[in-house]
């Protein structure tokens, strides 16, 4: 009997609230506006605080879906932003690239009456031990290692080694501090006395060459601009080397070998340009 009182005082309330609104109803237009005004004065709060409840609802809501929509603004233009910022890089990269090919005029100048072709540097890094630099011009630009080698040069005109191998799209250049890479060379400005330079174990390590094969009497000092003889058909002569930073001597007094620092900075090289062989020869 407990559990049944709270059901039928709330069957009791609802039929007195029913019966009081049939009478209100029932009772003439003027007592029917008083009760209403006085109904309506204790309702009307209620009513407007259930309403900025709805509003308060809905507002909620709203800005929870114009978040979502703006999170997704954000998100595309966030990708936008880093397209863009992909362009900056890119159009960066092309900038150095026309300032590198500007100054690669006087090379074609220099070798006027050779075919130059640039080239970019596929492998970043030539790493520790200086091994074989992939560059993207191949068989397919008229390349061909299979007949002859190609001397390799950088914007400055200084000697970065030459062509070992040649792929359809690719080469393989085999660099000046390579301990397989050698080429006649001279002093800048003699032409009396020929020597080899050529790439050494223990030098490279130090981002040097090494010049050997020195004959008696030539005149080599540190300081010297070492550049190619054009002796032995493959590279040009004129073409700078690196410079003398050492002599080795023997115990009477004769230069036996000398220590290059090459010009060209292996470090920072992204382009090269092989030079082809000279147009009347072809």
């Amino acid at each position: 009997m407990k559990r049944r009182v709270p059901r039928v005082m709330v069957i009791v309330i609802v039929t007195v609230a029913l019966l009081a609104l049939f009478i209100l109803t029932a009772l003439p237009g003027a007592t029917r506006s008083r009760l209403g005004d006085f109904f309506g004065g204790i309702f009307e709060p209620l009513t407007k605080t259930f309403k900025r409840a709805i509003d308060g609802i809905g507002s909620f809501f709203t800005a929870v879906r114009d978040n979502k929509d703006l999170r997704i603004r954000i998100g595309e233009l966030e990708d936008e932003v880093g397209r863009l910022n992909r362009e900056i890089v890119d159009n960066n990269e092309k900038v150095k690239a026309y300032e590198e090919l500007k100054e690669a005029l006087n090379l074609v100048t220099k070798f006027d009456d050779s075919k130059v072709l640039g080239s970019v540097i596929l492998n970043e890094a030539l790493g520790p031990y200086h091994d074989l630099m992939r560059i993207k011009a191949g068989r397919k630009h008229g390349l061909d290692a299979s007949v002859t080698s190609y001397p390799v040069v950088d914007r400055h005109s200084a000697l970065v080694g030459r062509v070992h191998s040649t792929e359809t799209y690719s080469s393989k250049v085999l660099p000046l501090l390579h301990e397989a890479f050698s080429v006649s060379a001279r002093v800048d400005g003699s032409y009396r006395s020929t020597f080899r330079v050529r790439g050494d174990v223990l030098l490279r390590e130090q981002g040097l060459c090494l010049g050997d094969n020195i004959p008696e009497g030539t005149p080599l000092k540190v300081g010297d601009l070492i550049v190619t003889s054009g002796e032995g058909g493959i590279f040009p002569g004129g073409i700078p080397i690196g410079e003398v930073v050492s002599l080795q001597s023997s115990e009477d007094g004769k230069i036996v070998t000398c220590s290059i620092k090459p010009i060209c900075d292996f470090d920072n090289l992204n382009y090269v340009f092989v030079i082809v062989e000279s147009e009347h020869e072809s």
